[in-house]
């Protein structure tokens, strides 16, 4: 099939367009999204459990977890859970060494504002065992 000269400056022109088009409206383009699932198992004898994972600014996390038994505290030992007003042997999650933790029990939706780094630990005093969490990474 032949092209006559005037068919194919008009695709050349279109084809041109398209990219200043898409530069005018940033809607046009869908922005992909990466995500990540993690698995771990939160030591509860250990303060806090470092995951490894640094995350960027423009992240979501999704952390699900539970609770396990623990030994205590009594109401009048609650002042020392790391987090007093969580359900003792729930999931805690913190973004920094020096952060203040939030519960993630039953589950925490985090957006990330800053570089952080995730910390899990178990709120209690008197824990044993393993709590197992599941994280989930949505990076754009």
């Amino acid at each position: 099939m032949k092209y006559t000269r005037s068919a194919r400056v008009f695709a050349a022109a279109v084809l041109a367009l398209v990219p200043v088009v898409e530069a005018r409206n940033p809607q046009a383009r869908p922005t992909a999204t990466f995500s990540q699932d993690y698995s771990f198992k939160v030591d509860a004898v250990q303060p806090w459990n470092d995951t490894g994972l640094d995350l960027k600014a423009g992240d979501l996390v999704h952390i699900y977890g539970g609770a396990i038994a623990c030994g205590g505290p009594y109401p009048s030992e609650t002042k020392y859970l790391p987090l007093p007003s969580a359900k003792g042997g729930s999931l805690l999650v913190k973004l920094h060494a020096d952060a203040q933790p939030v519960s993630a029990t039953p589950d925490a939706e985090i957006p990330i504002v800053s570089a952080s780094h995730l910390y899990l630990a178990v709120n209690g005093i008197n824990c044993s065992g393993t709590l197992p969490a599941k994280v989930h990474v949505e990076r754009k």
